[in-house]
């Protein structure tokens, strides 16, 4: 009977010790709202859970602060920047629901993944933004269609789409070249 109390009390014992070992901080940077940066650690998770909550612990600190979209503009970790986001799941409502959508590139027009979760699996949705106006989920059942459509304003860009020189896995090079062309004629 002692025998198997005590080995009740280690089992129970080594089950905490476990769970409490398996919580990692990662270095990382938060943007305020008004733009500030504040440094410090954040608390790693899955892919589903950061699309909408991080928990920040300041450096220098022991408080953790759980943030949701629009707490906080965004968030940097492990080499990533994730923007608070709003995800429209039917773009004829009138609302959305904050999420956290990381950021694949810089630029005019902007890539972002977002890990959307429904019940019991997970998926990746790309959508793409440009400068600020909505996000439009890529469609890569109807990819050249829909892109010779959104860069139309770069008629030589949009016949090589149409040509299907881009596959869908060129996502990033359209994106690229776009940017370009617009930044030079601005």
């Amino acid at each position: 009977m002692l025998l198997r109390v005590f080995g009740i009390i280690l089992l129970l014992g080594w089950t905490v010790i476990s769970t409490s070992a398996q919580t990692t901080w990662t270095k990382g940077y938060i943007v305020t709202n008004p733009g500030d940066t504040i440094r410090g650690k954040i608390k790693e998770t899955t892919p589903g859970q950061r699309s909408v909550q991080i928990v920040f612990r300041g450096n220098n600190s022991d408080e953790k602060i759980r943030y949701k979209p629009f707490n906080i503009k965004g968030f940097h970790v492990n080499e990533r920047y994730y923007e608070s986001k709003i995800y429209d799941v039917d773009v004829d409502l009138n609302y959305g629901f904050g999420v956290f959508m990381e950021r694949m590139n810089k630029g005019i027009v902007q890539i972002y993944h977002y890990w959307n979760t429904d019940k019991d699996r997970g998926f990746t949705q790309t959508f793409i933004e440009n400068d600020g106006d909505y996000l439009l989920e890529v469609n890569f059942m109807r990819f050249k269609w829909q892109m010779a459509k959104y860069f139309e304003e770069y008629p030589e860009l949009q016949a090589r789409i149409k040509d299907g020189e881009f596959k869908k896995k060129d996502l990033m090079k359209i994106v690229d070249e776009y940017n370009r062309w617009k930044e030079n004629e601005w």
